[in-house]
């Protein structure tokens, strides 16, 4: 490759050296760059022979070649993740705080060139998974692991509404676990109101569930008595003493303002 003297400040030349020097590797774009800069500013008494050209342009097919195998390969691996429970890591956006967690990967989706795995409410790159769990390798908390995927009914405190704490019963999918202090909490619902069952505190295994995992239409009047109509997956059931809620599409509904319950 004929050197290049750069002239002024402002470069197309030194614009591409200084985005090489926050890369680890030069991707096609930037090898692109580099031999249109250099065709650019070449010697035009002394300009690069065809044999040179051709040589540089076979490279850079290579690379877009090997670049092409590469994500072609993600994709492979991601695809074949679905269905299986994984351990990754997972930074917190509003906390900042950087937790591993385990959970089922639903689906794969492409966004941005980036290939993103969707376990529960998350989506991670594939680079955040840390391990594809093999249940028969599991040595410590087995059974808590084999809960992944199952609905059970289990026991946490919460507060009513004068403040009280109480014992309430949630059922519901299992869909991770998190580890706090070595005891593995079971993470049942989606969204802000998803709940962490310590796992000492699961009381039964439900084979056959009556509403958890399946479609209801349920219709209620809001704090302003005004009649509305929700639908969509039962997540999980809370019973207190005030009464069975059922948390759908979002929000919490009275067991007995349900109407349908359908499988999905």
């Amino acid at each position: 490759m004929a050197n290049v003297n750069l002239v002024t400040s402002d470069s197309d030349y030194l614009k591409v050296s200084s985005e090489r020097t926050t890369q680890s590797a030069l991707d096609k774009d930037a090898f692109m760059n580099l031999l249109v800069t250099q065709m650019k500013y070449q010697d035009p008494l002394n300009p690069m022979d065809n044999q040179q050209m051709m040589a540089q342009l076979a490279q850079f097919s290579a690379l877009e070649q090997m670049s092409n195998v590469a994500q072609t390969a993600e994709k492979q691996f991601a695809n074949s993740m679905v269905g299986k429970h994984v351990s990754y890591q997972y930074t917190d956006t509003d906390t900042g705080q950087t937790d591993i967690l385990t959970g089922k990967v639903d689906y794969v989706k492409m966004n941005s060139g980036d290939t993103l795995l969707g376990i529960g409410d998350k989506e991670i790159k594939v680079g955040d998974v840390q391990q594809v769990i093999d249940s028969s390798s599991i040595e410590s908390n087995t059974t808590a692991f084999e809960l992944l995927g199952k609905t059970v009914q289990g026991t946490v405190k919460q507060k009513n509404d004068q403040e009280i704490e109480e014992d309430v019963i949630i059922e519901g999918e299992v869909l991770g676990i998190q580890m706090k202090d070595e005891v593995p909490y079971l993470i049942i619902g989606t969204g802000t109101d998803k709940v962490e069952v310590d796992f000492n505190n699961v009381q039964n295994i439900v084979e056959k569930p009556t509403i958890t995992g399946k479609m209801i239409t349920a219709v209620f009047e809001d704090e302003n008595g005004v009649e509305k109509t929700v639908e969509g997956i039962a997540e999980y059931i809370k019973i207190k003493k005030a009464g069975t809620y059922v948390y759908v599409d979002g929000q919490f509904v009275k067991f007995e303002d349900i109407q349908t319950v359908t499988n999905k």
